[in-house]
């Protein structure tokens, strides 16, 4: 089945995880950063400043090259014509995005598993606040539309309000403020570590690597920390412990 913005299950390689626990994930794959001349990472620098506390240096460290990107050049043509129709043709955008999403849940279901959507893959844009009009009937955002299916995202935007059917994880890198006050708002908070400990902060640490699906069910828990091991050259390493954006297995908070 053609999908015309979104991937299938089967060709991501993390939403392919998703398959063995029943569920299908399509992801939606922009291009991250201002790559397009679009910032669809509000949160992230575009420059590296180890001093601004206030934005993420991420995008240094993105992994929005590793798989079919760091390969074929088409990929990232797609993602950033995709990004730049998203902004500048958002009616059609739109349009196509529901013919997927429909698509999807359709094609999961008809196979005997559960559809679930991704639509920021390498972006962080707010879709809980992106209104549009669909066969003359206005809709706050596309979790209106389809408010029976789930959607999950990773954020870096602290502080956000989203619909039940939209659930999202902070994802940690570097602010102890954000992190620990998206805590105490009862969110899972995605970090990365240089190696996964068992808590963290006296919080449960799940290995976020065995499945991408960020749900607040049985297999990740509510109100906890998703472990993700960094993945990487050693000189990567390095930068995003320095940075912030991954925890070194000799942290003091680790061995406190």
């Amino acid at each position: 089945m053609k999908y015309k913005l979104l991937s299938e299950p089967t060709t991501n390689y993390k939403a392919n995880k998703n398959i063995d626990i029943g569920y299908h994930t399509y992801f939606l794959s922009l291009a991250h950063s201002n790559l397009s001349g679009y910032n669809v990472c509000p949160m992230a620098n575009k420059l590296i400043d180890p001093k601004n506390n206030k934005l993420s240096n991420c995008s240094s460290v993105c992994v929005v090259y590793n798989g079919f990107a760091a390969i074929f050049k088409s990929v990232m043509k797609a993602r950033i014509r995709k990004t730049k129709m998203f902004y500048e043709q958002r009616d059609q955008f739109i349009k196509l995005l529901i013919k997927d999403i429909q698509k999807g849940i359709k094609s999961s279901l008809n196979k005997g598993f559960i559809p679930t959507f991704r639509l920021n893959a390498y972006s962080d844009i707010k879709w809980e606040n992106v209104n549009f009009t669909y066969e003359n009937k206005n809709y706050k955002n596309i979790f209106e539309l389809f408010s029976d299916i789930t959607f999950y995202d990773y954020t870096k935007i602290p502080n956000r309000k989203t619909p039940k059917n939209y659930e999202i994880t902070y994802s940690f890198w570097g602010n102890e403020k954000h992190l620990k006050n998206e805590l105490k708002n009862g969110l899972n908070v995605a970090i990365v570590f240089e190696k996964l400990p068992k808590t963290y902060l006296n919080k449960k640490v799940v290995n976020g690597d065995k499945t991408d699906l960020r749900l607040n069910e049985s297999y990740n828990g509510k109100n906890c920390i998703i472990g993700l091991k960094f993945k990487g050259s050693n000189a990567k390493l390095q930068d995003s412990i320095l940075q912030g954006f991954c925890i070194a297995k000799n942290n003091q908070s680790l061995i406190n």
